[in-house]
């Protein structure tokens, strides 16, 4: 071994062979260089041989590719030359490099390449053989389109010459006016059909300019050409923001401080699920069991002793809540015993390190992506406790209810569902309405094409538009009727022409039903029982969760509601049925509730700058795309001829019925007998105080009728 390791190095560090004679200048010529890699593989060969035999046996393949390696590398020795000196003649590979590589470059260099492949060959043969097909499909798919392309360069320069050719031809009758008398009427209906000016004139070949004769003609043709289609908003719009990790050693703390605290209360517990969310961490607590020993019949030995163990009551878990807050040092904790679809108690503290939630980070996720390929309408609500993004699809709702405090983040929220809408649909397939009595929090969406109208501020516009709204569902009842069809999505598959989806949105409810609490709640009532079908939706907000906002009719019809933080469990129990919203931290922090989730989902609402909704509404209002359809939301005349209308000239009627057959005629009689609110009462007994069937001046409780 020692001798070889020296005669490597005197070839290393002085390859002049003469110190070897004339056997070591013919062995020196014959392999050169190539010796170094030759006995280094040698050596490696008997040394395995020798101590691992059972390696060589096992790696056959290897050592194949290690020799044709070692080919590669002659192959490649052999592809260069000194200018002076024995090697000069038959290169760094000798004369066995060059008998293996060939004496041409080109040749040399092919089988070195053969000899890598052979290697990949012998080394991973499925995946050299998957890379060799696909390389091959690539090269040949190269070579179509270039002679595709060829084709049509060609054919594009034959048609181009004889255009040309027939343009001088047409050029020269103009001038000369020879042939056929009924050129010119030919030539005058040509004009017409491409939708030329009367008053053009044609001119000769020789006092037109080229570059007029180029662009004046094709200029007044595609003038006429359709604009092009809308096109959606990409994602760049929108800011990305970052996320916030917290330590292990945090979480680890918070995990053994939780175990501790109520082991020492005597409940055994064990953390065995931590999820980080935006804002709060739920850890995930798995009752532990509680160890009895019974003793046997004979009581003079303890190995008689039975153990009996049971789980620990998820109520001892609840009843120390208060004892959690002081160990964890925060009053913001909410317990959830147990988490739906796990076998846990979820207790939900404070994030240390919270972050926002960018709509960005949800519109490229792939369930937001999903919902919106298969032709639903995605909102985006924000991100769970885990960190996982919430989206839904608006379709399957069908309606919304947003309720929360002043400060909760209700507005941030809807201005983030309206532009998740925006990013998802094109106008002509969703149009908007848009209702905002404060003024300041929908306006800035004024200007877009998916609007029917500008933004209404004003109260009493509201109670025409939803009249002209009701009229618009009946319209579309028959046509589905006409059609045969039961929903709003048969008759675009069938119809020529489409109907695109409507989305009423109101920002605060309150100060509608303060001006006519009766008329919007049945308008609203009868919009989300019948608006699904049609494609009308609807999105409700106000910030004071009363029962005189959100009344029983209105929760009855739209299960899907999301519940910001409020002040008092009664205002959580009005949105949710049920306590936990006033446990909520504000900024954003919500609990979505739906058909589908039988308990309320905590997520942190998404954030919004108001440079980003410029960005957006500033994207659709640049844009010129198709005609969109007109709707018509004017009042109908005749609405109250409708069988599902109860005002109007019925009611009157109605009204006398009742006069006729009783002695005495109240507003609470009327509000009673007809189904109505008391304003709508009150109206009726005024008009029949004008057509004197009741006295004047009496108190509303003692009218007597004549």
């Amino acid at each position: 071994m020692a001798i070889t390791l020296f005669v490597l190095a005197r070839i290393l560090f002085n390859p002049d062979m003469s110190w070897l004679g004339e056997i070591g200048e013919e062995l020196w010529l014959f392999g050169g260089y190539g010796w170094i890699p030759f006995i280094s593989w040698s050596i490696a060969l008997l040394a395995t041989i020798r101590f691992w035999p059972s390696m060589l046996k096992h790696n056959t393949k290897t050592w194949m590719a290690s020799f044709v390696f070692l080919v590669s590398i002659l192959t490649a020795l052999s592809m260069f030359s000194p200018d002076v000196g024995t090697l000069s003649i038959y290169g760094y590979g000798g004369w066995f490099g060059q008998f293996i590589g060939g004496d041409p470059i080109l040749l040399s260099l092919g089988n070195m390449i053969t000899c890598m492949m052979a290697i990949l060959l012998l080394l991973a043969p499925q995946w050299t053989a998957s890379k060799l097909r696909g390389f091959s499909l690539f090269i040949l798919s190269v070579i179509l389109s270039g002679v595709r392309k060829t084709f049509i360069r060609t054919k594009a320069l034959i048609s181009t010459s004889m255009k040309r050719s027939s343009s001088e031809t047409l050029s020269d009758n103009i001038e000369t006016g020879i042939g056929n008398p009924s050129f010119r009427g030919r030539l005058k209906g040509v004009v017409s059909a491409i939708g030329f000016s009367k008053k053009m004139v044609v001119k000769q070949a020789d006092s037109v300019d080229m570059a007029q004769q180029k662009t004046s003609p094709e200029e007044g043709i595609f003038k006429k050409v359709k604009p092009s289609k809308w096109r959606l908003p990409d994602a760049e719009l929108l800011s990305e923001g970052q996320i916030k990790s917290v330590p292990q050693e945090t979480l680890g703390k918070m995990s053994r401080i939780i175990e501790e605290t109520l082991a020492d209360h005597g409940v055994q517990v064990s953390v065995e699920d931590v999820r980080v969310g935006p804002r709060v961490i739920r850890f995930g607590i798995v009752p532990g069991w509680i160890r009895r020993y019974t003793e046997a019949s004979s009581t003079k030995l303890k190995e008689h002793q039975a153990n009996d163990a049971s789980r620990v009551k998820v109520q001892s878990i609840l009843s120390r809540e208060q004892d959690l807050s002081l160990a964890l040092k925060t009053a913001d904790l909410r317990i959830e015993a147990p988490v739906p679809g796990e076998g846990l108690v979820g207790l939900e503290v404070p994030n240390p390190s919270p972050y926002r939630v960018y709509l960005r980070s949800i519109t490229e996720h792939s369930s937001f992506k999903r919902i919106a390929a298969r032709g639903g309408v995605p909102i985006t609500l924000g991100k769970g406790t885990g960190g996982e993004p919430v989206t839904e699809d608006l379709l399957s709702l069908p309606h919304l209810l947003i309720a929360g405090a002043t400060g909760s983040g209700k507005s941030v929220c809807v201005n983030a569902i309206i532009t998740s809408v925006l990013m998802a649909n094109r106008p002509d397939r969703l149009r908007m309405i848009m209702v905002d009595p404060k003024r300041v929090e929908l306006t800035p969406f004024n200007g877009l094409p998916h609007l029917l109208k500008p933004v209404i501020v004003d109260t009493e516009k509201v109670l025409p538009m939803l009249g002209g709204l009701m009229k618009e569902l009946f319209r579309r009842y028959k046509l589905m009727e006409e059609q045969g069809v039961r929903n709003i999505e048969g008759y675009n598959k069938k119809a020529k022409e489409q109907i695109p989806y409507l989305l009423l949105v109101v920002d605060e409810l309150a100060d509608l039903m303060m001006s006519a609490r009766f008329e919007v709640e049945q308008s609203l009532v009868r919009l989300a029982q019948l608006g699904r079908a049609t494609g009308i939706h609807l999105i409700l907000c106000t910030q004071r969760p009363s029962v005189n906002v959100v009344t029983g009719l209105l929760k009855a019809n739209i299960a899907a509601r999301v519940a910001f933080a409020v002040s008092s469990q009664v205002d959580s129990r009005v949105i949710l049925d049920g306590a936990g919203a006033e446990k909520l931290l504000g900024k954003g922090d919500l609990l979505f509730l739906s058909a589908q989730s039988p308990k309320p989902q905590r997520i942190q609402g998404t954030f919004m700058f108001d440079e980003e909704i410029e960005r957006i509404v500033g994207f659709w209002r640049d844009q010129e795309g198709p005609p969109l359809v007109d709707i018509d939301l004017d009042e109908a005349q005749d609405l109250a001829q409708n069988p599902w209308d109860t005002g109007g000239d019925e009611l009157l009627e109605k009204a006398r019925a009742l006069a006729e057959h009783s002695d005495r005629l109240s507003p609470s009689l009327l509000q009673r007998r007809l189904q109505i609110g008391y304003s709508k009462a009150v109206d009726l007994m005024e008009a029949l105080e004008e057509e004197d069937m009741i006295p004047e001046g009496m108190s509303v409780d003692q009218k007597q009728v004549f």
